[in-house]
């Protein structure tokens, strides 16, 4: 490994995705560059807490840098320096340079789940690139990302309670000077081999028939039987079917 001290000049030659809110968070201290597999690392110094944070970026397929690990609240910056050598050595041993997204907080992609604070657009423009990630997502991230697509669609969202019993996820409005439209939306985030049967068909139906609204749609990232399709389509278009193949359709615009 050839990790290396720069200057700071030398480091923004590259092309970087903006830290935005880095400068607010801390003082940028040293810069180092590992060229052989297009690592760059940031040290710097939080302004409020007094300690250090370290950033590791990444080059993509599309020659931008964008910050794969962090890690805040380290005491001296003599850790700091040690620390994000220490994980420069892991990456590059390992090959595994996973894709983080910084923007305003730091999202984290783990083994498990994606730990994400806010659904943003960055947030998007990845599941654009990596819609895989999005079986990653907790139900409940999934429902606010759900939410941010219809928004950006021009709806007015409503984003229900994750205790609510019943019901649906997400109220989406569409109003102008001549009439209005609500939709009732219901998101299930699955695993691909779990489709979603005809019972979650035959309950949004009843939540249809009790509520009324101009059309109600389920959101999923996985499929429909064949039986929820049929179920679907014998409601007479009141409930439209969104499945992961839809998903990416509505990514493509971010």
């Amino acid at each position: 490994m050839t990790m290396k001290s720069i200057t700071e000049k030398e480091f923004y030659t590259h092309n970087i995705v903006k830290l935005e809110g880095a400068s607010l968070f801390g003082e940028e201290v040293e810069w180092f560059e590992e060229a052989e597999f297009n690592l760059l690392g940031l040290i710097l110094k939080d302004k409020i807490d007094k300690d250090w944070v370290y950033v590791i970026l990444a080059k993509q397929s599309n020659s931008e840098y964008r910050a794969i690990e962090v890690e805040a609240s380290i005491q001296t910056k003599t850790n700091a320096i040690n620390k994000i050598k220490n994980k420069f050595k892991e990456l590059v041993s390992t090959g595994e340079f996973r894709e983080v997204l910084y923007k305003g907080e730091y999202l984290s992609i783990e083994k498990a789940n994606i730990l994400i604070t806010d659904i943003d657009q960055e947030v998007k423009k990845f599941l654009k690139l990596h819609p895989e990630k999005l079986y990653d997502l907790s139900p409940r991230k999934f429902e606010e990302l759900v939410a941010s697509i219809l928004e950006d669609f021009g709806y007015d969202v409503t984003l229900t309670q994750a205790t609510r019993d019943g019901g649906s996820d997400i109220i989406a409005r569409v109003k102008s000077s001549i009439t209005s439209f609500l939709i009732l939306v219901e998101c299930k985030r699955y695993s691909p081999d779990r489709k979603v049967d005809v019972g979650i068909i035959r309950k949004v139906a009843g939540v249809h028939s009790l509520k009324q609204p101009s059309k109600s749609i389920i959101v999923t990232t996985s499929t429909f039987t064949k039986d929820a399709i049929k179920e679907a389509y014998s409601l007479n278009e009141k409930i439209d079917l969104k499945d992961y193949e839809d998903l990416k359709k509505w990514l493509i615009k971010y």
